[in-house]
């Protein structure tokens, strides 16, 4: 595929994620019904502002200097003592209403961005690695919870967050891949699974390599003719997976085609749900638009 082609969508891409930023550096979350997220609301939450600049850290542009810090200051305002955040902002009603304690899954992947990008946060070591059940793997939630549960996803968000090869917890996530066990209570796709253990493994975690072929077979049986692998949340989840696993085949090239196509006017992919609880489903354009360009932008470093 022409680079100069891909340049222009990530050039795009780019310019709508600096356009749709909040004032607050946030980057909107939205909450409606059904995953195809017709008629939702906003719904303020720091999680997607953590994977959109996971996903824009390997691009290199004037833009994004300025939105980049400003989404980390609006993380670093969203801390509460003893490194916490929660899925909701303080600004959220659910905050003013105590309904949600603080979780891993959120702590871990905002962590690792402050980490990543070198911004300081108070140590929660301590409070991570207190926060197991009796089998060694985390639970999600932190404190008294009446339902606390462990969680595929959420564990593989902590060790790329911690860095460590966890024989406990890489075993556990394995063993679900092997026998296609349930993985999460909050995510509703194995494409995310997939992916948040693509991005651990691509961040040391060596250990979630054991079953790489296969995820790569189960993320290839998803394409369609025209190269996508569903919708673009989907496409671009199953794009960035085969590049973390260092996939090279013509469903790369298929994939790449098929994103840079279906790129919107705006410089926007379509939103769908990544995450539901309690009969909401979560998703944002933002999200959808920066795993494309991570997608896009994996592609040319690997065909360079």
């Amino acid at each position: 595929m022409h680079k100069i082609k891909i340049d222009a969508a990530i050039e795009r891409g780019i310019d709508f994620l600096v356009e749709n930023q909040l004032d607050s550096g946030e980057f909107p979350t939205r909450v409606a019904v059904i995953p195809r997220m017709e008629g939702g609301r906003l719904y303020n939450s720091p999680f997607v502002t953590s994977f959109v600049l996971y996903s824009v850290k390997g691009l290199r542009h004037p833009k994004l200097d300025q939105m980049i810090q400003n989404a980390l200051c609006f993380l670093q305002d969203e801390q509460e003592e003893g490194g916490i955040w929660r899925f909701h902002t303080k600004k959220n009603l659910y905050h003013k209403l105590q309904k949600l304690p603080p979780d891993l899954d959120d702590i871990s992947v905002v962590s690792h961005i402050l980490k990543t990008y070198g911004v300081h946060f108070d140590d929660n070591h301590d409070l991570i690695s207190g926060n197991l059940d009796q089998e060694h793997r985390y639970l999600t939630w932190i404190g008294p919870s009446f339902a606390n549960d462990v969680d595929c996803v959420v564990n593989a968000n902590v060790l790329l967050y911690l860095g460590e090869n966890d024989q406990h917890i890489c075993t556990y996530i394995n063993n679900a891949i092997r026998g296609d066990l349930p993985f999460s209570k909050w995510y509703f796709d194995k494409l995310f699974f997939y992916y948040i253990v693509s991005r651990a493994f691509e961040n040391g975690i060596t250990d979630l390599n054991i079953n790489k072929d296969i995820i790569i077979d189960q993320v290839l049986r998803r394409q369609r003719n025209n190269g996508s692998f569903g919708n673009d949340l989907h496409s671009a989840f199953a794009m960035n997976i085969l590049h973390n696993f260092n996939f090279a085949g013509n469903a790369i090239e298929k994939g790449t085609e098929y994103m840079a196509d279906k790129q919107n006017t705006d410089g926007s992919w379509d939103i769908f749900g990544f995450c539901s609880a309690i009969n909401a489903f979560y998703g944002s354009k933002a999200l959808t638009t920066a795993l494309a360009l991570e997608a896009l932008n994996k592609y040319l470093h690997m065909t360079v």
